[in-house]
């Protein structure tokens, strides 16, 4: 075999090998997208000096008075991303249950949240993300009817550190947040106040999560570009218990009434919830997903297996949402006697 020839063969191996570990460890197949009663818009809207962008589903016929979820999106993704990545499952429940949610866009793919290690471009230039999230209430509520004081967050990652980030510093414009992914950082890594006001959290973790630390510590991306320390995904939640004035012991157990799709392999994750609850507080919940990666447990999309294992068995939008309408529920005036 001539020279020209080894190394042709050489480069064609070296491609295809190339082509397999992306195959394998960056491809994730799409989802096919729902049908739903009215189209997902694009829109913008003027925050300072900024024009920020966000998608939206509204169900057709959206009765007055109802909810609105805002789903955050990890660095590096945007609305239409973290859409895909729940396996527009948010989609499917606001159509089921008659809620608005919005995917708004972080600044160039990123959010302001509460830490002083975050080296997002809208950390750096100090970008309004809470004057965003109230500009979105505000327009919701006029051009839609939704009920201010029904607005959920939930924040995946460096979106789930946005939505800490509200909860200590505008806790009054939310009736509860979930977080994916992501601690609390560490008291000397808060760049704002913490969170102090009483609300509803959930939280999930997985324990081989590859960038958000289960056991607490450094995190970062693979072990390069640190991102500061996080405490554990019990001390977070241990953390707003307490702000909750939770002082029972809490209960783990399997999941058993939360929405499960089934479909997880046997020797897939395990999940077990943590329900740290009592009568007249706000209560947190928290999902361990055993071997679970930096990923959003849902039945319809697989990450990338670079961010760890997917878990398919716990169907987070569906708990999430079994969740915020709990804490609705429980706000609820008595029926009158």
């Amino acid at each position: 075999m001539s020279a020209a020839l080894t190394v042709a063969a050489v480069i064609g191996v070296v491609v295809l090998a190339g082509a397999a570990a992306y195959g394998y460890f960056l491809h994730s197949p799409s989802p096919a997208e729902p049908r739903l009663s009215a189209p997902v818009t694009v829109d913008t809207i003027t925050v300072g000096d900024r024009t920020r962008a966000y998608r939206a589903f509204v169900p057709a016929d959206l009765p007055p008075g109802s909810p609105l979820l805002f789903v955050l999106h990890g660095s590096q993704q945007d609305g239409k991303t973290i859409r895909k990545a729940t396996g527009y499952g948010f989609d499917k429940l606001a159509e089921r249950h008659k809620f608005a949610v919005v995917y708004p866009d972080g600044y160039k793919r990123g959010w302001n949240d509460g830490r002083t290690s975050a080296v997002t471009p809208a950390r750096k230039e100090d970008v309004d993300d809470e004057g965003l999230i109230a500009a979105l209430v505000e327009r919701f509520g006029r051009r839609h009817g939704i009920d201010p004081a029904r607005v959920f967050v939930t924040g995946f990652s460096n979106g789930g550190q946005m939505a800490f980030r509200l909860a200590a510093r505008t806790p009054e414009r939310i009736a509860a947040i979930a977080v994916i992914g992501a601690g609390l950082p560490t008291p000397d890594q808060w760049a704002v106040t913490e969170p102090k006001h009483p609300l509803p959290v959930l939280l999930i973790a997985g324990t081989s999560d590859p960038i958000m630390p289960y056991e607490g510590g450094e995190a970062s991306i693979f072990g390069f570009q640190k991102r500061g320390t996080v405490l554990s995904a019990e001390a977070t939640a241990r953390a707003f218990a307490e702000v909750n004035g939770i002082t029972r012991r809490p209960i783990s157990r399997p999941p058993t009434e939360l929405p499960l799709d089934g479909s997880g392999d046997a020797d897939g994750p395990s999940v077990i919830e943590t329900r740290y609850s009592q009568h007249g507080k706000a209560p947190v919940v928290a999902f361990t997903v055993s071997g679970g990666g930096h990923t959003i447990p849902n039945p319809d999309y697989r990450f990338p297996r670079l961010m760890g294992r997917t878990d398919h068995t716990l169907n987070a939008p569906a708990a999430i949402w079994e969740f915020f309408n709990g804490a609705m529920e429980a706000d609820a005036p008595p029926p009158p006697q």
